[in-house]
């Protein structure tokens, strides 16, 4: 059965030109639009605060260069009639293989990339039963966590001196319990995370743009293919009347794979996960989005023939490039620029200037810095912003100061006399982060801040180094290096968090890492070795974790 000619909407009408000139001015903002945008992107992705390349800038860019190719063959397309089929086969089938391929690869980079930090966040807890025997053995041998509480001996006698034991026997009991389950949940978890570290070498751009390439391959043989053995997709000599169908089968079949097999799998993997960059979102734009497209062009093409001459229904493929570049390019591009802005108003604080402005003024926003240091001090706080650090992949970085007050209490319950250290009766640090951190009331009778003893160690925040807290502050007339006991501890740090191999590297600028290796290399184990690194990380964590955290 022929289908009726529109003889209103043929090439040369009235109809067909105006068509053709609003596509066409469409398609010049459209195209002017993306290049403007996905430069921009690139540019402002080499500032390492924006977060644009947590979001892979090279996968972000093939599939913004797929969006591109299948939009313009849908304007193209609705714009004129004489269109060659064999290019607009190309365009469809390479533009949809690209930007499916490159959005499979960031939604699996995420799935991995997130599990591992989730992970390796949660196994770097300690063991509740440990921290509890080192309280009741009074002698403080592993790490204050961040979160800290701190029980002067000052408030022994308001009620408070039988709250330590009360809350260890507690814990005890209820840990006790649970150990059994306890344990199997951390094996469990750590054979998770030996299972996502395997597939780790395959998240790297390296592999995944591999992959693209390979399904880009494939599909331009078959695209080749369809050239050879159907006549309407020649290439000689040239067709501007093609079926939508049959052409297009092949490819369009493997779209319906990723649209309601692949990507709704891929979602349902990683719908709980806490992403900061919004790459679930640009997976859930895609898939319902592409979905929709899907149907109507389908429908429109194969069942509404003469609708289809007054207006292609391939030129629907173009919402669905549009909207998936606003979603991967366009919005997470404004929210790297105000991020940026937001971090270098923080940034150009001066510390001396904070610390004399009134109490009232440092608790605004623009004092983050203050606030920021406050904030690693409150158990409850430091808790929730360490699970956001996991949403934005940097888990390393809080892991790090965390090890680093490992070995402040490492090293200063070795050096220091045990007349220093002080009993728990006397300073006690609750370092649980799993269980909910209660707090201790305070005496009734107290009008100003407790006063410590001489004899007790009251561990310092993580702002403090080591050298000050031996030292308390004061200036030192040695050198003091880390006992040779932390010897073990000291490299296993290097190896996890300064080797640039490590999966869980910092990131640390080269200048930092080099003078740590020739102290290293030269067997200088002074106590201030990490404190370079300690600082930037810390620095890293506020002007850019931090800055989100207040904002989401």
């Amino acid at each position: 059965m022929t289908d009726t000619i529109l003889e209103d909407w043929v090439a040369g009408t009235t109809n067909y030109r105006i068509r053709a000139s609003v596509i066409a001015g469409v398609s010049v903002v459209y195209t002017i639009f993306v290049i403007v945008t996905l430069v921009m992107f690139i540019i402002v992705a080499r500032n390492k605060r924006s977060g644009l390349e947590k979001r892979s800038v090279k996968l972000v860019f093939i599939q913004a260069l797929g969006c591109y190719l299948a939009g313009v063959d849908g304007l193209v397309t609705a714009a004129l009639n004489n269109w060659a089929c064999f290019i607009r086969l190309w365009l469809f089938n390479i533009g949809f293989m690209l930007s499916l391929s490159a959005m499979f690869a960031r939604a699996f980079h995420l799935m991995v990339v997130y599990k591992v930090h989730e992970l390796t966040s949660k196994l770097s807890l300690r063991d509740p039963m440990q921290i509890i025997n080192e309280m009741e053995a009074g002698v403080m041998q592993s790490a204050p966590i961040l979160p800290k509480i701190v029980v002067h001996s000052s408030l022994v006698g308001h009620g408070v001196e039988h709250t330590e034991k009360q809350s260890a026997s507690a814990l005890r009991s209820k840990f006790s319990r649970t150990k059994l389950s306890s344990s199997e949940e951390q094996i469990r978890d750590m054979q998770q995370l030996k299972k996502y570290r395997r597939l780790l070498p395959y998240a790297t751009d390296r592999m995944l743009i591999t992959f693209i390439l390979i399904s880009l391959v494939l599909t331009m043989v078959l695209s080749l293919v369809i050239n050879i053995t159907n006549k309407q997709f020649a290439v000689r000599p040239v067709q501007s009347v093609c079926d939508f169908f049959w052409g297009f089968l092949p490819v369009t079949a493997i779209i319906i794979v990723y649209f309601f097999i692949v990507f709704p799998l891929i979602l349902w993997r990683v719908w709980g996960n806490r992403d900061a960059y919004g790459i679930r979102h640009d997976l859930i734009i895609c898939d319902t989005v592409g979905i929709a497209v899907l149907i109507v062009t389908l429908v429109w093409v194969n069942v509404l023939r003469e609708t289809q001459q007054i207006w292609p229904g391939l030129s629907y493929v173009w919402i669905y490039a549009f909207f998936l570049h606003i979603s991967s390019v366009f919005v997470p591009l404004l929210n790297a620029i105000k991020h940026n802005k937001s971090a270098l108003e923080g940034n150009n604080q001066s510390p001396s200037s904070e610390a004399e402005m009134a109490p009232r003024v440092l608790l605004s926003l623009p004092n983050r810095r203050v606030n920021f240091n406050r904030m690693l001090d409150d158990p409850i706080e430091y808790n929730k912003f360490r699970t956001f650090a996991v949403s934005c992949f940097s888990s390393e970085l809080t892991a790090f100061i965390e090890e680093y007050q490992v070995l402040k209490a490492k090293t200063i319950a070795i050096l220091r006399p045990k007349s220093m250290r002080g009993r728990p009766s006397d300073s006690t640090i609750c370092t649980l982060a799993n269980p909910e951190p209660t707090k201790l009331p305070a005496s009734p009778h107290a009008t100003s801040p407790p006063k410590t003893s001489e004899s007790a160690y009251t561990p310092t925040s993580v702002t403090t180094s080591i050298l000050d807290t031996l030292t308390n502050n004061s200036k030192p007339t040695h050198t003091v290096s880390f006992p040779s006991q932390l010897f073990d501890k000291l490299k296993a740090v290097y190896w996890d968090y300064i080797d640039p191999n490590s999966y869980t590297s910092v990131n640390a600028s080269p200048m930092v890492v080099r003078r740590i290796d020739e102290m290293m290399n030269n067997n200088d184990y002074n106590v201030t070795l990490f404190d370079e690194l300690k600082d930037e990380v810390l620095f890293m964590l506020y002007s850019d974790v931090y800055t989100r955290y207040i904002r989401k």
